[in-house]
């Protein structure tokens, strides 16, 4: 295994640094498939969003140490920070949006609800019951596309529009909780701005009281948009995301228990070893065994 996460700040196999800003970018299923074997590794973008739109053919999304079949015709959401890796099949045919997470950000200044929807992958399969639904999504798709290759004065903000449209038509396939759509956009814009700290932070080097200092509110009130969206406490968000990365090191790299514990900024290794049992009721090193096992 190696040390390191296989982590791309552009596009797969694109290791040069890039100023993404509002970064939109378009291409076939094929053309960077077609150049690793129709296998792609698990990897992970930190600052890309992803769409990829299978329209015949099949394949299968590996996340998670775990397999999971892509039937055409399908979208597929990979959201930023999301290990990932694809096996296609050669007569697979789609088409991969990728999109910066500024941008994304942008996007939805006023549809916080959306945002926090796009925090985990999501296949939407599509039948005849919902056809409509899919040929709608590839209009707009290829307005979005036909938009990108061209220079227009306001193409920002014609794919803005053309992007809202698009997630909307899908954030309607959804039977998104009742109790979400009831929370004001105040309410949402915190909870995602919390998940950014918690992103741009090392996950136990600040107190939740720091947390909410820098969105100008009280522990209280952080503790209480949590519980109402997602109904866990501000600490147990934090943790939530110390253990998904902890997961991601254990998986994909052969880091100690004591450095991945170090890596997070846990001061005692033996905490992190209790608080990880605790959240998945495994051992760091039973995870980690039962990973390769499953391999």
């Amino acid at each position: 295994m190696k040390k390191n996460l296989l982590n791309y700040k552009g596009l797969y196999g694109d290791n040069a640094q890039h100023e993404l800003g509002n970064f939109v970018h378009h291409e076939l299923l094929a053309t960077r498939s077609k150049l690793y074997n129709w296998e792609i590794n698990e990897h992970l973008h930190t600052d890309l969003f992803q769409i990829f739109i299978i329209s015949s053919g099949e394949g299968v999304l590996i996340q998670d140490n775990n397999k999971i079949i892509l039937k055409a015709p399908c979208i597929l959401l990979i959201p930023t920070n999301t290990f990932h890796g694809f096996e296609f099949q050669s007569d697979v045919c789609g088409e991969v949006l990728t999109i910066s997470e500024q941008f994304m950000e942008t996007i939805f200044t006023n549809s916080p609800l959306i945002l926090l929807e796009l925090n985990k992958a999501k296949q939407y399969s599509f039948n005849s019951d919902n056809e409509d639904s899919l040929n709608d999504l590839l209009y707009l798709k290829d307005k979005i596309v036909k938009e990108i290759t061209e220079n227009n004065t306001y193409k920002q903000l014609c794919l803005q529009s053309l992007f809202q449209l698009f997630f909307v038509g899908l954030h309607n396939l959804n039977s998104f909780e009742n109790e979400k759509e009831t929370a004001n956009n105040r309410t949402l814009t915190y909870f995602h701005n919390f998940q950014k700290l918690i992103k741009k932070t090392l996950p136990e080097s600040k107190l939740i009281k720091e947390y909410a200092n820098d969105l100008r509110i009280t522990p209280v009130h952080l503790n209480r948009i949590c519980q109402s969206l997602v109904q866990k406490s501000a600490l147990q968000v934090v943790h939530d995301y110390a253990i998904t990365e902890a997961k991601k090191y254990l998986v994909y790299t052969s880091y100690s228990i004591s450095e991945i514990s170090y890596l997070l900024n846990f001061k005692d290794p033996a905490y992190f070893s209790r608080l990880f049992k605790k959240q998945t009721g495994f051992s760091p090193n039973q995870f980690r065994s039962s990973t390769i096992q499953k391999e």
